[in-house]
């Protein structure tokens, strides 16, 4: 079997008794299940380890640009120089705190919690760490049901105080639903005016999607200038998608003036969508496949939108009665009579 060599102090320092207590010592740690012989290796640094799963996430993720800026603005910082092993969840609490400091929304700090798991998962797999520290570390509550959406006032003020390429990008949002990254990967050749619909292949459910094209989408299609011949939204390197949004978005969320303006995202867009969708009576199931949800679920927090939709379908049932000849009344029966039992009963 293959045995580990562990160097005792320096050359030409260490005498045969101190090597013969050094064996010792570390037999007794192994007879108590304490001695931990990853420890003896060379310690692996969180920032070269990054650079490694950056790579795994560039060959197996389609999302992986999102994963290195956030690891490159968050987590590298923080734990760059950090050997594995020594990053405890005592430490990621720290971090948890810190960037709520920061006034970094929760859910953001959980995308980036996420990411840190799936990092140290990685390093557990490939045998370079032994545990996953972020397993001991709780996630912080988020309140999904109570997510911002626009009005369509609000949404007309965003508009207004866009600039191309974001006017364009705001457009394509609330008229479609499709998510962020979606839209800036969006092809010229998944766009087509026969069939009115876009047509995403690959998207994150997995299954793909088509989504219908309105007229005035279609108009706002038709405006947009094909500067590449591949993407709809051009990134600075030619065949290259544009890589972020977000700054440019939200400047023009704040000169729109809305109220609560900061909690107003991208993804605030599909949301706006599935709203109004579901404010317009529109059934869930409608709304499931036109947001590419992998299941009913996830569309139902929309529900709360239309109170009066199960009202409506009961009433369609009230019209087959109602449409029938109410029968004569007696000419004994007098008006007031006709009129109290026409009165509603208190409950």
């Amino acid at each position: 079997t293959h045995q580990k060599k562990e160097r005792i102090g320096k050359d030409g320092e260490v005498t045969k008794r101190d090597a013969e207590k050094a064996l010792k010592a570390r037999q007794g740690e192994l007879l108590q299940g304490r001695f931990d012989i990853a420890k003896t290796e060379k310690p692996v640094i969180f920032r070269d380890f990054f650079e490694e799963y950056i790579k795994f996430a560039k060959a197996n993720k389609k999302d992986w640009r999102q994963d290195e800026r956030r690891g490159e603005k968050h987590l590298v910082p923080e734990f760059g120089e950090s050997p594995l092993s020594d990053i405890s969840p005592w430490k990621i609490e720290k971090y948890k705190s810190g960037r709520i400091k920061e006034e970094a929304a929760k859910a953001t700090v959980n995308r980036e919690l996420a990411l840190l798991k799936v990092v140290f998962s990685k390093a557990v797999l490939w045998g370079k760490a032994r545990e996953n520290p972020v397993k001991k570390v709780k996630l912080f509550r988020e309140n999904n049901r109570r997510e911002r959406f626009l009005t369509e006032e609000e949404a007309q003020k965003i508009l207004d105080a866009a600039t191309i390429p974001v006017k364009h990008f705001i457009t394509i949002g609330l008229n479609t639903g499709m998510r962020k990254g979606e839209i800036l990967g969006l092809r010229w050749k998944d766009i087509s005016y026969e069939q009115n619909i876009i047509i995403l292949k690959d998207d994150k459910s997995g299954s793909g999607r088509k989504i219908p094209i309105n007229s005035f989408l279609r108009k706002t299609l038709k405006e947009i200038p094909r500067i590449d011949e591949s993407y709809v939204f051009p990134g600075l390197k030619c065949g290259k998608p544009l890589g972020d949004i977000r700054e440019p978005f939200r400047a023009a969320v704040e000169a729109s003036k809305i109220e609560n303006s900061e909690a107003v995202i991208p993804h605030t867009l599909r949301h706006t969508y599935a709203s109004w969708l579901a404010m317009k009576g529109i059934d869930l199931f409608t709304i499931q496949y036109l947001m590419g949800h992998k299941t009913i679920t996830m569309t139902q927090r929309y529900s709360h939108l239309c109170p009066d939709h199960k009202r409506q379908a009961a009433e369609q049932i009230s019209e087959v009665f109602l449409s029938k000849t109410t029968p004569e009344q007696p000419q004994n029966e007098k008006a007031e009579d006709v009129e109290s039992s026409a009165m509603p009963i208190s409950a």
